[in-house]
């Protein structure tokens, strides 16, 4: 084939491309015309990948309270618990550590919580049916009724995340634990805590201020990029 005739092959290429990128753009249109749910009749249009900024597979439905924040949760955020969670009965009346329950603070990214079947370890003994103690009438203990049925029914605690930073902010609680740094230092006195609520701001200031020591006990930290952001 001489140089003459191949240039001659190009526009049958270029009308052939033309035709297949028109077909192509009229059958998808059919279709999502044919996919597309009647938003006069009422019906909710769930919402594309491009209009959330999200991967398709993370696409935003439920556009709640949190649906599109992106920094940390806010300081002084206190959810409502499924089941109201006595932190001073258990750690200052009856001295549980922390690791009990959050048992992997020291050796892993997040602390965990309790499967239904630790909690259910004392309170197969300790029943909903309380005693009169402690100067409190006998009563029915609504927690612990609430507990025993996640536990009858074979389901978690559907617990209400309280602290949490961005996705692109890494927060390794072992190597905080295990270097001295307690609980309360970034959740405040949870022992305390009626009700726990978020201590901290949590923001990157809050976090550099530690690194550097500028806190009383003066840790110091690495604080470049890589240090959170990997």
């Amino acid at each position: 084939m001489t140089i003459r005739s191949k240039w001659a092959v190009v526009p049958g290429f270029v009308v052939l491309t033309s035709i297949a990128a028109i077909v192509s753009a009229y059958t998808g249109a059919r279709q999502q015309q044919a996919t597309t749910p009647d938003t006069a009749a009422g019906s909710a249009v769930r919402p594309s990948a491009r209009a959330t900024n999200k991967a398709p597979d993370t696409v935003i439905v439920n556009r709640g309270e949190w649906g599109y924040w992106g920094g940390s949760t806010p300081q002084g955020r206190s959810p409502t618990q499924p089941i109201a969670f006595p932190h001073p009965r258990h750690v200052q009346t009856l001295g549980m550590n922390c690791l009990y329950c959050h048992f992997s603070a020291n050796k892993a990214m997040d602390p965990g919580l309790p499967a239904v079947s630790t909690c259910m370890g004392c309170h197969t003994v300790v029943t909903a049916q309380r005693p009169a103690t402690d100067g409190l009438p006998a009563r029915t203990s609504e927690g612990i009724q609430k507990l025993t049925t996640y536990w009858q029914n074979k389901q978690p605690i559907p617990w209400v995340r309280v602290h949490k930073v961005p996705d692109y902010v890494q927060f390794p609680h072992m190597r905080h634990v295990n270097a001295g740094v307690t609980c309360q230092t970034c959740h405040g006195q949870v022992q305390q805590m009626t009700r726990v609520y978020q201590y901290a701001p949590l923001n990157m200031g809050w976090c550099i201020n530690c690194h550097i020591g500028n806190v009383n006990p003066a840790w110091k930290a690495r604080y470049d990029c890589s240090t959170c952001h990997y």
